[in-house]
């Protein structure tokens, strides 16, 4: 047995011990007894909680709304993705919420499957582009359904995806988020009807991340979620959402050690590393912040989990007064929250198409050509720059396991 453990490489040790370290805290975790105490804890303060006056509301395109209005009930599949994806899906969930006459439900896969008459609404993205093909299949998949009644894909981009032309009939309302899709599925001649709208995650009420306590609402789901939900399924709270959520929140908080400190503004270059970068050189010191975490399987369907991860993504945005970014939702993050936006383009001109839709006419918001990364503390020094950066609220989301579960609780619907 000594044999087993012994190691003459001193790391290995290390790391055995740590492994062991990390099995029985994670033992602990999960025995009956930490988590009723930590119920326990919850149920005491909720007691003296007050809630904030305002409930969150929020403010989608109103053709969007009527259109979702009409189908009244359907299956939501959010899109999938980087964290920026969870802004979009957060905005979403907010919506379906908030108004009484929309009825959802959200399921992992097998969409394709369903045997009975069904409406579907996809929440929309990048994903419609052939960088992403191979990932498109099990879209199609559902689109083929013969029991599908009507489809609608919220506010996307869509670049060199012929196959979509081939399925969507007159079953399917696609909402763009830029021009150049617009025209590029009207010049398709699909049979599809085809509009223009704003970003889904511009509809988003940031009040869910600028409160400093809950809605009545909130509270009301955090009562009856405490008396309701059973101990196993909090323990897979604790195992799926708690431990991925920490996970990433170690990762993001790496903005700090980037953000360019040299003067009394505060300037984070998150700019992207996958394969729609178009900026071949960056000799900044940048972070790629979507990346840091993926909202992938039964996470991307939770809506208080994206909610959490929201909030998690607004807080690294927030560390700054100035955001530098080639990601979209980084920069519609940062626009929500006010703060002063340099924006470059991705590969296929999504960023500055959102750009001119959504953001052209705010004052805070501009958008730069790739050259212009070489003088852009010239061009930032010409700005008149608000302090807007909040570091604290990063530092803040630093959830111990009873703070995440009270968040969880109070934003999961009945």
């Amino acid at each position: 047995m000594n044999k087993i453990f012994y190691f003459k490489d001193e790391n290995k040790y290390k790391r055995l011990y740590f492994f062991n370290f990390k099995l029985f805290k994670i033992k602990k975790y999960f025995s009956d007894k930490y988590i009723k105490n930590i119920i326990k804890n919850i149920e005491l303060k909720h007691e003296n909680y007050q809630p904030c006056q305002n409930e969150i509301t929020p403010a989608p395109n109103n053709f969007v709304l009527e259109t979702l209005q009409k189908l009244k009930s359907f299956y939501f599949l959010p899109n999938g993705g980087n964290l920026g994806d969870g802004l979009i899906a957060n905005s979403e969930f907010q919506i379906f919420n908030f108004y009484e006459d929309i009825s959802y439900i959200t399921k992992r896969d097998d969409y394709d499957k369903i045997q009975k008459p069904f409406n579907f609404i996809y929440g929309g993205g990048g994903l419609f582009v052939d960088i992403y093909k191979e990932k498109l299949d099990k879209f199609f998949d559902i689109f083929k359904n013969k029991f599908l009644k009507q489809c609608i894909i919220l506010p996307s981009s869509f670049y060199n995806i012929p196959e979509l032309f081939e399925i969507a009939d007159e079953r399917f309302t696609i909402f763009c988020r830029e021009k150049n899709s617009f025209n590029y599925l009207v010049n398709s001649k699909t049979k599809a009807k085809i509009y223009l709208s704003d970003d889904m995650a511009f509809a988003t009420d940031i009040k869910f991340y600028t409160s400093s306590t809950f809605t009545v609402k909130q509270l009301n789901n955090l009562k009856e979620n405490l008396q309701k939900m059973p101990l196993k399924q909090l323990k897979n709270i604790i195992y799926n959402m708690f431990f991925s959520y920490s996970s990433i929140y170690n990762r993001i908080k790496e903005i700090l050690s980037v953000i360019d400190k040299k003067s009394d503004i505060k300037i984070a270059y998150l700019l992207r590393t996958d394969s729609e970068k178009n900026i071949k050189d960056i000799f900044v010191n940048s972070f790629d912040l979507s990346v840091c975490g993926r909202i992938t399987g039964k996470n991307s369907l939770d809506n208080a989990y994206i909610q959490i991860i929201s909030e998690l993504f607004l807080s690294a945005v927030d560390c700054a007064d100035v955001i530098v970014t080639d990601r979209l939702h980084v920069g519609i993050a940062a626009t929500l929250l006010n703060k002063e936006v340099f924006l470059f383009d991705n590969s296929y001109n999504k960023v500055s198409g959102v750009y001119e839709q959504s953001m052209k006419g705010l004052k805070n918001v501009h958008l730069l050509k790739d050259n212009d990364l070489k003088s852009i503390e010239n061009i930032i020094k010409s700005c008149n720059i608000k302090n807007t950066a909040n570091s604290n609220r990063l530092k803040n989301m630093n959830l111990n396991i009873e703070d995440f579960l009270t968040k969880y609780l109070a934003y999961k619907n009945i």
